[in-house]
């Protein structure tokens, strides 16, 4: 049974064929930093194109370096303590869809594979059991159950689901629980079962209204039954986000607009916006970047896209998701630029415990295999040490909302403006950071780089461990090659202690707590920082470490 891809070599974060070896004996970059020339040096570096615009499946680190080799149990996985105490979110990944569209890039099973579905369910809930007892006294905060198409499996096995859901965790009572779902599978009935299964969440993938632009997709669907989905999903459910898609061959400057303007007009409180990636399903060259013809066009389109949805009333959380703040939210994707622990399950979902990256196995036939030996189902493990975990939260929030300081502070016990103050004062005076208060965002102006600049914030000895890889891909690849070249960034180290998590843990509690009783006083404040507003709309609170 073949998982069907778009793309021969699929490797979501890296975008390589093959993850490039890394040299033992890498050059050192100087000894000395010299603040003064930071900014002379990024003007000449930041002359080169970003892969594509915008960029949606950008990670921190990036997938290149400190593989490890992962554990066998979650106590093992979950060991090590999390800055975020006795929360975590949960990712469930289906496979199955009705038909391969011809933009997609997941790991699918298109079609008649659907067939297999049970089988599959019966062994997601198997990796279920393998977590429940290290997180037996956390709480479960957002479950997000993506795909493929996850509104396409049957109601009797989506009841087993979200029944052993609840049999094997702790769900908050207002935990944010989301559905992925796409036109042709979610007849009124289906809305209403879901809703009744505890899924106050959906997320519908359509992508345009452009019936033309349509056929090009292998997408089985019509536009008006689309609709109707949509507005009995919209009344049942309420909370329901809907995909867009732009930069199509042949697409009229306005079609992207049109699409958005009459989802607004029937009611959907939450928009997304994603661009076409056609590279992923063209032969790639192991040493080479894509490169868009479409690049331009594309940041002009999403700025177009912004503009008017700002103009009708919605708020951007991420940089590409927009949602009306009195009747839409999106915590789950939120959260996970706060470190919060994700347990991933499923065939090739992506997950995060304390100072380690995961993903599963994407073969079928090794997935079963390691539940059936009582073996999380994990095929790579970054591991990351603290500065690295604080960077990953620090870049993560550069590249889709904001940065507060003052957060970071009281988190961390870091001061990150010091740490890169001539970093930060160097993009500040180039017109490619705005620090207001406490506040550090990406201007407009960096959209043309906005998959570099986060990348400077990695600590310097990250920087140097990337003179290992081969000289053909620094050259060649935009990120790596700016950031080595760039050198040292940091005005003064980090100066963490060894043992700062056990130091931290009631410290971070308090700031969870903090969190929960201010922000949502705080939403007018931090929805006015423009594009980058962020992740203090919804409340949260810290309950007990799960250790």
């Amino acid at each position: 049974m073949p998982i069907k891809r778009a793309s021969h070599c699929f490797n979501k974060k890296s975008r390589l064929i093959k993850k490039p070896e890394v040299s033992s004996t890498n050059t050192s970059m100087p000894n000395t930093f010299d603040g003064s020339n930071i900014k002379s040096k990024l003007e000449t570096l930041l002359q080169k194109q970003n892969n594509f615009f915008p960029c949606f499946d950008w990670a921190f680190p990036p997938p290149l370096l400190n593989k490890k080799q992962p554990p066998s149990t979650a106590e093992e996985l979950f060991s090590r303590p999390s800055v975020i105490p006795g929360r975590y979110s949960i990712y469930l990944h289906s496979p199955f869809c009705k038909s391969l569209c011809s933009f997609c890039y997941y790991a699918i099973i298109p079609g008649n594979g659907i067939d297999f579905a049970e089988k599959y369910t019966n062994y997601l809930i198997k990796e279920m059991s393998l977590y429940a007892e290290t997180f037996k006294n956390a709480t479960c905060e957002s479950i997000y159950f993506g795909g493929g198409t996850p509104s396409f499996l049957n109601d009797h096995l989506l009841a087993g689901i979200f029944n052993n859901l609840n049999k094997y965790f702790n769900i908050s009572h207002d935990a944010e629980i989301t559905i992925e779902a796409a036109p042709g599978t979610l007849p009124r009935e289906k809305s209403e079962f879901l809703k009744s299964l505890g899924v106050n969440r959906l997320s519908y993938g359509i992508q345009t209204l452009d019936d033309a632009l349509l056929s090009t997709m292998n997408r089985d669907y019509s536009v008006s039954h689309a609709i109707n989905e949509l507005q009995h999903a919209i009344n049942i459910i309420g909370n329901v986000n809907i995909d867009t898609m732009y930069g199509f061959d042949g697409e009229d400057e306005n079609t992207l607009i049109n699409t958005l303007q009459k989802f607004h007009e029937i009611g959907s409180p939450s928009l997304s916006i994603y661009a076409l990636d056609k590279h992923r399903s063209n032969g790639k060259v192991v040493f080479e970047p894509p490169k868009d013809a479409y690049y331009e066009y594309k940041i002009k389109q999403f700025s177009r896209a912004e503009e008017h949805l700002m103009s009708l009333g919605y708020k951007p959380v991420l940089q590409n998701i927009f949602i009306d703040p009195e009747r839409a939210s999106y915590r789950h994707q939120l959260r996970r630029w706060d470190n919060l622990p994700l347990i991933a399950m499923g065939i090739n979902s992506q997950g995060y415990a304390p100072q380690r990256t995961y993903q599963n196995t994407g073969s079928m036939k090794s997935y079963y295999q390691m539940l059936d030996e009582g073996r999380l189902p994990i095929a790579t493990m970054d591991e990351l040490d603290a500065e690295l975990e604080i960077c990953r939260e620090l870049t993560s929030k550069l590249r889709f909302t904001y940065i507060s300081i003052g957060d970071f502070k009281y988190k961390y016990n870091v001061a990150i403006d010091e740490i890169f103050k001539d970093l930060i004062k160097a993009l500040v005076d180039m017109g490619y950071l705005e620090h207001t208060g406490d506040i550090l965002r990406m201007t407009d102006k960096a959209a043309y780089y906005n998959n570099i600049i986060p990348m400077l914030f990695a600590p310097d000895h990250f920087k140097e461990e990337l003179l290992g890889l081969p000289e053909e891909y620094l050259e060649s690849f935009p990120v790596p090659n700016i950031m080595t070249q760039l050198g040292k960034a940091q005005s003064k180290p980090f100066n963490l202690p060894e043992n700062m998590h056990t130091i931290n843990i009631d410290r971070r509690t308090q700031w969870n707590r903090r969190k929960n009783r201010g922000m949502m006083d705080q939403l007018d404040k931090r929805t006015s920082y423009g594009r980058r507003c962020g992740d203090g709309i919804w409340s949260w609170s810290a309950i007990s470490h799960f250790h």
